[in-house]
Protein backbone atom coordinates (compact mmCIF):
# COMPACT_ATOMS: atom_id res chain seq x y z
CA UNK A 1 0.00 0.00 0.00
CA UNK A 2 1.50 3.12 -1.08
CA UNK A 3 1.12 6.14 1.50
CA UNK A 4 1.86 8.80 -1.27
CA UNK A 5 -1.22 7.62 -3.19
CA UNK A 6 -3.49 6.98 0.24
CA UNK A 7 -2.14 10.89 0.58
CA UNK A 8 -2.94 11.88 -2.84
CA UNK A 9 -7.01 10.82 -2.38
CA UNK A 10 -6.98 12.48 1.02
CA UNK A 11 -5.80 15.46 -0.79
CA UNK A 12 -7.79 15.21 -3.66
CA UNK A 13 -11.16 14.25 -1.93
CA UNK A 14 -10.53 17.09 0.69
CA UNK A 15 -10.69 19.53 -1.98
CA UNK A 16 -13.55 18.04 -3.58
CA UNK A 17 -15.29 18.03 -0.28
CA UNK A 18 -14.77 21.11 1.06
CA UNK A 19 -15.85 22.84 -2.53
CA UNK A 20 -19.04 20.89 -3.56
CA UNK A 21 -20.07 19.14 -0.06
CA UNK A 22 -19.69 15.24 0.44
CA UNK A 23 -23.37 13.68 -0.43
CA UNK A 24 -22.62 14.69 -3.92
CA UNK A 25 -19.44 13.47 -4.79
CA UNK A 26 -19.21 9.62 -5.51
CA UNK A 27 -16.08 7.32 -5.44
CA UNK A 28 -16.68 7.48 -9.19
CA UNK A 29 -16.01 11.37 -9.45
CA UNK A 30 -13.17 10.70 -6.70
CA UNK A 31 -11.49 8.15 -8.92
CA UNK A 32 -11.96 9.64 -12.19
CA UNK A 33 -10.90 13.37 -10.61
CA UNK A 34 -7.37 11.69 -9.40
CA UNK A 35 -6.99 9.66 -11.99
CA UNK A 36 -6.70 6.45 -10.79
CA UNK A 37 -9.32 3.14 -10.57
CA UNK A 38 -12.12 2.62 -7.82
CA UNK A 39 -10.10 -0.41 -7.10
CA UNK A 40 -7.33 1.90 -6.17
CA UNK A 41 -9.42 3.58 -4.44
CA UNK A 42 -10.62 0.63 -2.14
CA UNK A 43 -6.67 -0.91 -2.02
CA UNK A 44 -6.49 2.01 0.62
CA UNK A 45 -9.97 2.74 2.02
CA UNK A 46 -12.63 0.42 2.78
CA UNK A 47 -15.20 2.97 1.74
CA UNK A 48 -16.05 6.84 1.37
CA UNK A 49 -16.95 7.03 5.21
CA UNK A 50 -12.95 6.28 5.97
CA UNK A 51 -11.99 9.02 3.88
CA UNK A 52 -14.56 11.69 5.35
CA UNK A 53 -13.24 10.43 9.34
CA UNK A 54 -9.82 11.01 7.79
CA UNK A 55 -10.23 14.34 6.35
CA UNK A 56 -11.83 15.63 9.33
CA UNK A 57 -9.10 14.42 11.86
CA UNK A 58 -6.88 16.25 10.12
CA UNK A 59 -9.22 19.43 10.11
CA UNK A 60 -9.50 19.39 13.70
CA UNK A 61 -5.45 18.30 14.23
CA UNK A 62 -4.95 21.34 12.19
CA UNK A 63 -7.02 23.66 14.62
CA UNK A 64 -6.07 21.88 17.33
CA UNK A 65 -2.09 22.34 16.83
CA UNK A 66 -3.19 26.63 15.81
CA UNK A 67 -4.43 26.49 19.02
CA UNK A 68 -1.63 25.15 21.36
CA UNK A 69 0.92 27.52 19.22
CA UNK A 70 -1.03 30.51 20.08
CA UNK A 71 -2.43 29.77 23.78
CA UNK A 72 1.86 29.55 24.06
CA UNK A 73 2.82 32.69 22.53
CA UNK A 74 3.65 35.33 24.78
CA UNK A 75 0.67 37.41 24.27
CA UNK A 76 -2.23 38.94 26.17
CA UNK A 77 -5.66 36.97 26.98
CA UNK A 78 -7.36 38.98 24.44
CA UNK A 79 -5.44 38.77 21.27
CA UNK A 80 -5.29 34.60 21.97
CA UNK A 81 -8.87 34.74 22.26
CA UNK A 82 -9.92 36.79 19.05
CA UNK A 83 -6.97 34.19 16.80
CA UNK A 84 -8.37 31.30 18.38
CA UNK A 85 -12.09 32.71 16.69
CA UNK A 86 -10.67 33.78 14.08
CA UNK A 87 -8.84 30.49 13.01
CA UNK A 88 -11.92 28.83 13.52
CA UNK A 89 -14.54 30.73 11.60
CA UNK A 90 -11.99 31.02 8.62
CA UNK A 91 -11.24 26.80 8.71
CA UNK A 92 -14.91 26.57 8.54
CA UNK A 93 -15.34 29.37 6.27
CA UNK A 94 -13.19 27.71 3.72
CA UNK A 95 -15.36 25.30 3.47
CA UNK A 96 -18.65 24.60 1.24
CA UNK A 97 -21.38 24.89 4.42
CA UNK A 98 -22.47 21.33 2.47
CA UNK A 99 -19.65 20.06 3.39
CA UNK A 100 -20.53 20.37 7.39
CA UNK A 101 -24.28 19.60 6.50
CA UNK A 102 -23.70 16.64 4.92
CA UNK A 103 -21.39 15.13 8.12
CA UNK A 104 -23.67 16.31 10.31
CA UNK A 105 -26.80 14.88 8.69
CA UNK A 106 -25.04 11.72 6.63
CA UNK A 107 -21.80 10.99 9.24
CA UNK A 108 -22.83 11.00 12.82
CA UNK A 109 -20.03 8.95 13.84
CA UNK A 110 -17.39 11.81 12.39
CA UNK A 111 -19.46 14.62 13.48
CA UNK A 112 -19.54 12.87 16.90
CA UNK A 113 -15.56 14.22 16.32
CA UNK A 114 -15.99 17.42 16.04
CA UNK A 115 -18.44 17.45 19.07
CA UNK A 116 -16.08 15.69 21.11
CA UNK A 117 -13.67 18.31 20.20
CA UNK A 118 -15.84 21.21 21.14
CA UNK A 119 -17.27 19.93 24.20
CA UNK A 120 -13.67 18.87 25.83
CA UNK A 121 -10.67 20.19 24.11
CA UNK A 122 -11.81 23.81 22.83
CA UNK A 123 -13.84 24.06 25.74
CA UNK A 124 -11.27 23.39 28.14
CA UNK A 125 -9.14 25.83 26.11
CA UNK A 126 -11.47 28.84 26.31
CA UNK A 127 -12.91 28.86 29.71
CA UNK A 128 -9.03 28.77 30.78
CA UNK A 129 -8.41 32.00 28.97
CA UNK A 130 -11.62 33.40 30.46
CA UNK A 131 -10.73 32.27 33.92
CA UNK A 132 -6.81 33.89 33.06
CA UNK A 133 -8.83 36.97 32.58
CA UNK A 134 -10.85 36.60 35.21
CA UNK A 135 -7.77 36.54 37.35
CA UNK A 136 -6.23 39.12 35.55
CA UNK A 137 -8.74 41.67 36.55
CA UNK A 138 -9.87 41.55 32.81
CA UNK A 139 -13.52 39.93 32.62
CA UNK A 140 -15.95 40.40 35.81
CA UNK A 141 -15.87 37.94 38.30
CA UNK A 142 -19.33 37.10 38.39
CA UNK A 143 -19.16 35.94 34.72
CA UNK A 144 -19.68 31.74 34.24
CA UNK A 145 -16.96 30.76 31.71
CA UNK A 146 -18.85 27.85 30.83
CA UNK A 147 -21.92 29.43 30.06
CA UNK A 148 -19.97 32.44 28.08
CA UNK A 149 -18.17 29.31 26.12
CA UNK A 150 -21.75 27.83 24.99
CA UNK A 151 -22.85 31.21 24.18
CA UNK A 152 -19.45 31.96 22.10
CA UNK A 153 -19.72 28.67 20.71
CA UNK A 154 -23.19 28.59 19.28
CA UNK A 155 -22.79 32.19 17.88
CA UNK A 156 -19.66 30.75 16.02
CA UNK A 157 -21.62 27.90 14.70
CA UNK A 158 -24.30 30.04 13.36
CA UNK A 159 -21.71 31.76 11.09
CA UNK A 160 -20.11 28.84 10.42
CA UNK A 161 -23.73 27.24 9.31
CA UNK A 162 -24.43 31.01 6.83
CA UNK A 163 -27.24 32.24 9.39
CA UNK A 164 -25.71 34.77 11.49
CA UNK A 165 -23.24 36.47 8.69
CA UNK A 166 -22.98 36.40 5.02
CA UNK A 167 -21.05 33.97 3.32
CA UNK A 168 -17.29 34.77 3.37
CA UNK A 169 -17.62 38.04 5.55
CA UNK A 170 -15.66 36.78 8.75
CA UNK A 171 -12.37 38.57 7.48
CA UNK A 172 -11.96 42.42 8.81
CA UNK A 173 -13.51 44.67 9.99
CA UNK A 174 -16.64 42.40 10.16
CA UNK A 175 -14.93 39.98 11.69
CA UNK A 176 -13.65 42.19 14.96
CA UNK A 177 -17.05 43.64 15.60
CA UNK A 178 -18.37 40.06 15.60
CA UNK A 179 -16.01 39.19 17.94
CA UNK A 180 -15.80 42.70 20.12
CA UNK A 181 -19.13 42.33 20.70
CA UNK A 182 -18.51 39.14 22.36
CA UNK A 183 -15.87 40.19 24.56
CA UNK A 184 -17.10 43.48 25.71
CA UNK A 185 -19.94 41.85 27.34
CA UNK A 186 -17.75 39.95 29.60
CA UNK A 187 -15.22 42.86 30.04
CA UNK A 188 -14.54 44.96 33.43
CA UNK A 189 -13.94 48.74 33.10
CA UNK A 190 -10.35 47.65 32.96
CA UNK A 191 -10.22 45.00 30.28
CA UNK A 192 -13.01 47.50 28.23
CA UNK A 193 -10.09 50.03 27.92
CA UNK A 194 -7.34 47.91 27.54
CA UNK A 195 -9.51 45.79 24.72
CA UNK A 196 -10.02 49.24 23.05
CA UNK A 197 -6.45 50.49 23.04
CA UNK A 198 -5.43 47.18 21.49
CA UNK A 199 -7.88 46.76 19.16
CA UNK A 200 -6.36 49.28 17.07
CA UNK A 201 -3.04 47.14 17.20
CA UNK A 202 -4.78 43.79 16.54
CA UNK A 203 -6.22 45.68 13.20
CA UNK A 204 -3.27 47.13 11.95
CA UNK A 205 -1.27 43.20 12.50
CA UNK A 206 -0.41 42.04 9.06
CA UNK A 207 -0.83 38.68 10.20
CA UNK A 208 -3.87 38.71 12.43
Amino acid sequence: MSIEMKNKILKNCAELFYKYGIKSISVDDISFNIGISKKTFYKHFENKNDVVKAIATEFISKIKLFNKEIVEEKTDVFYKLMKIYKKMLSQFNSCNPSFIYDIKKFYPDVYELFIEFSDKELNFLITNLIKQGKEEGLFRENIDENIIYKLHINRMNAVIEGSLLPEKSIANPIFFEFVVIGLIGITTIKGHEILENKLNDYKNEKNF
